[in-house]
């Protein structure tokens, strides 16, 4: 058996046809006797099951997970590939269906053979990793980059890291940020932290704290505890931003929060030279600080 005749079938056994899906759905979903709804919120459920990823995630948003099934297989049977990948991760994770990382690994194949960039980067993943394959640097490199090249920012951000660590390819710093700055600029949390650390330290760059700050500061607009804990730390030393005690102590407090493992600590050395309105202000702000979006 071939493997590509061996991808097709357990793609054939992971995604069920459409009737099966109707047929495994509870009895309340089914039932005659059930609540009549009105014809605005049977056509709003209606556009949700029109075969399509995007919404299959909304119903995946819901907990409606044999809805969600059925629109990724639709999906991916009207030439979505992404379809396929998004099973891939249900069964990866154990999301409304029981957990089989084996099952996974060839949707995420098929899905990557069609062209999903989602797909390739995962398979890169899982070269990179050695799960369920033989550990391959250079097929890594080749999958992870390509779907990189394709648009895909979490690829962006890995294929970065292969270029900096010359995992798979030769070392090249400059590819590296090239690939950082692309994600970064569509506000990719984890290059935006890349691109902060390495002109804050030069590395691959010159040194530029202004740009470090920048893009730490966008990363902890999102809620990024990292990004939060250095914006912490700009403001206790003082570097570019004028030193301000009761600053630090805000930040430090939103990453100890969501447990970045050095801010408490952090907190508590900055909170050792704040007066108690100092601290009580820092609090204040902490409480009321929301992340963007």
């Amino acid at each position: 058996m071939s493997l590509r005749f061996f991808i097709g079938s357990v793609v054939a056994l992971a995604l069920m046809s459409n009737a099966a899906w109707s047929q495994s759905k509870p009895a309340s979903e089914n039932a005659k006797g059930s609540s009549p709804k009105s014809d605005t919120q049977k056509k709003q459920n209606e556009a949700r099951k029109d075969g399509s990823v995007k919404s299959g995630l909304a119903l995946l948003n819901e907990n409606k997970f044999n809805d969600a099934i059925k629109n990724f297989n639709d999906a991916f049977e009207n030439g979505d590939a992404d379809g396929a990948y998004y099973l891939g991760r249900m069964l990866e994770l154990g999301v409304g269906i029981q957990r089989d990382a084996a099952k996974a690994r060839p949707l995420y194949i098929a899905a990557a053979d069609k062209g999903s960039a989602k797909a390739m980067n995962r398979v890169g993943l899982m070269y990179f990793r050695g799960e369920g394959v033989l550990q391959d640097d250079k097929a890594a490199f080749n999958s992870i980059c390509k779907a990189a090249d394709l648009g895909d920012l979490d690829a962006a951000f890995n294929c970065a890291s292969l270029y900096s660590e010359g995992r798979g390819v030769a070392a090249d710093v400059q590819k590296a940020m090239g690939y950082y700055e692309k994600a970064a600029v569509q506000g990719h949390i984890g290059a935006l932290n890349a691109l902060g650390f390495a002109y804050r330290d030069g590395i691959g760059v010159s040194e530029d704290l202004t740009k470090s700050q920048a893009a730490f500061e966008k990363a902890a607009g999102k809620g990024n505890p990292v990004a939060l804990f250095e914006l912490g730390s700009f403001y206790e030393a003082g570097k570019v931003v004028a030193k301000d005690l009761v600053k630090a102590h805000v930040y430090y407090n939103l990453a100890a929060a969501r447990q970045h493992p050095n801010a408490s600590e952090a907190l508590q050395r900055v909170s050792s030279q704040l007066s108690p309105e100092e601290i009580l202000k820092a609090q204040a702000e902490a409480k009321s600080w929301k992340a963007d979006g």
